[in-house]
């Protein structure tokens, strides 16, 4: 039989279940003039069995797990922890008669997990949490889109002053931004990636993409650098990061290992069902790798560099077909002359997500366009400036935003982004103010000089002579 005793404390009465330990134990420390530490207004706590599951992949059997009570006010802690662990092989978990001061609580458990690619253990611990509110739920699940808001929910609670249930409504509408997913979807502690559903398969989707093909650290380290941005902002504008998502998410795809996780998810179901989480992976595969510098108005093609999975919108301007977008090719294992010869801005990773990678002209020239893709000549160049407009042709080359004056109407779709020079001296210089563009033809006055294009704000358009051990951006254009 379950028993209740009561230990006073200056103020009121603290109630504690005595239960065997098998099934849960509080924890209570701190008593002072408020009913528990951190202090409870109005709130009249709860008393329920509550029941969910662990997943990243579904945490494994004994994995230790916590309810903490917090204040719904303020979110500090009361001191209540209840103790439990994972019952089975699907993450699940249960309290029986959870008893808690106060109807909002953080649910956490570190502990390995299968992951959804590979179907395995991971081989390190990984930390899940999730806080709510359970004056109205008995069934909570703690996934990664729990663990991605619970930071942005206690600034907005904390910092901001909102209510509780503002916050959590707020910060998942911005979760589910932060990736372009559209549409009413249930609450994250209703998500469960073994069932069919819409907000399953979104679960899912943005769970095996933060994921990719790393481990636990590298995840940990993602949704670190995600939580840098997100909690202060409410969004997440991490180019680089999204980009690699992408890559992943377009080879797992081509090479089956979308497939394999369907296998996988199915495996640990018990309806043998997963959700449909494939086309929320194309959906945000779309939303994350759109260029704002691209024209909304132009129809793109698409091209995927097998070598890295990376993709890049294509135009057809004239009789060519040209990248659209800056290279941004870095493959020191295939190319190991890029490891000295290749550059993002500032040396700065995001530099290269936002505008590609600056190149010398000697590696430009030879080993860095895609198969069936080349470094445009002096020729090549000539014939875009031309059917551009010629003198005209600035303006309808450039990309609408970028620039720090001078943008252009981008008539063309060929989106030339201001993204500056590197210096062979190893200084940059020229962001927002100037598009460098390597051509293949080489100065035959001077051998240490090659051809460029440079784009200026001033609306000109210049094909001249730089020195080759300059750091400029690589268009290709198809053969």
């Amino acid at each position: 039989m379950m028993k209740i005793k009561l230990f006073k404390c200056v103020g009121g009465v603290l109630p504690v279940l005595l239960l065997p330990l098998a099934i849960l134990s509080f924890v209570v420390v701190g008593c002072g003039d408020s009913e528990v530490a951190g202090g409870v207004t109005e709130d009249a706590g709860i008393v329920a069995d509550v029941s969910g599951v662990f997943q990243k992949g579904p945490f494994v059997e004994g994995t230790p797990v916590k309810v903490k009570g917090v204040d719904c006010e303020t979110l500090e802690p009361t001191g209540e922890i209840a103790e439990g662990s994972i019952a089975n092989s699907r993450g699940e978990f249960n309290f029986a008669k959870l008893t808690l001061s106060t109807s909002c609580a953080i649910f956490e458990a570190t502990g390995y997990y299968l992951n959804e690619l590979t179907g395995e253990r991971t081989a390190d611990k990984f930390t899940l949490r999730a806080v709510t509110r359970l004056t109205d739920r008995n069934s909570v699940n703690v996934n990664l889109f729990t663990h991605m808001e619970y930071g942005r929910v206690v600034r907005l609670v904390t910092a901001k002053g909102m209510d509780f249930d503002d916050a959590k409504e707020q910060a998942e509408a911005e979760v589910l931004a932060a990736f372009g997913i559209a549409g009413e979807l249930e609450e994250f502690e209703d998500m469960n990636i073994a069932e069919p559903g819409d907000g399953n398969a979104a679960l899912l989707a943005v769970s095996v993409m933060m994921q990719a093909d790393g481990g636990v650290a590298e995840l940990a380290e993602r949704l670190d650098k995600f939580d840098d941005a997100f909690v202060a902002a409410g969004s997440w504008e991490d180019a680089e990061t999204k980009k690699a998502m992408a890559g992943w998410a377009r080879a797992a795809e081509a090479n089956g290992e979308l497939d394999a996780i369907r296998r996988n998810v199915e495996s640990w179901s018990e309806g043998g069902v997963a959700p449909s989480f494939e086309s929320y992976v194309d959906e945000i595969v779309e939303e994350v790798s759109r260029n704002p510098y691209l024209n909304p108005e132009v129809e793109y093609g698409t091209l995927v560099d097998a070598r890295d999975g990376h993709a890049y919108a294509t135009i057809k301007i004239g009789g060519q077909t040209w990248m659209a977008e800056n290279l941004d090719y870095f493959d020191t294992v295939a190319v190991p002359g890029l490891k000295d010869s290749s550059w993002c801005y500032d040396n700065n990773p995001a530099k290269c997500a936002e505008a590609g990678r600056l190149y010398t002209w000697s590696v430009a020239r030879v080993a860095v366009c895609p198969d069936g893709w080349h470094l445009p000549d002096t020729t090549e160049w000539n014939a875009l400036v031309a059917a551009a407009g010629g003198s005209a042709a600035a303006s309808a080359l450039k990309s609408a935003a970028g620039w720090d004056s001078g943008e252009g109407t981008n008539g063309t779709g060929f989106s030339a982004v201001a993204g500056g020079e590197r210096y062979r001296s190893g200084s940059f210089d020229s962001e927002g103010l100037k598009a460098y563009l390597w051509s293949a033809d080489n100065d035959s006055e001077d051998r240490e000089s090659a051809y460029g294009v440079l784009v200026g704000s001033d609306d000109s358009v210049t094909l001249k002579a730089f020195p080759l051990a300059n750091g400029f951006a690589v268009r290709c254009v198809m053969d």
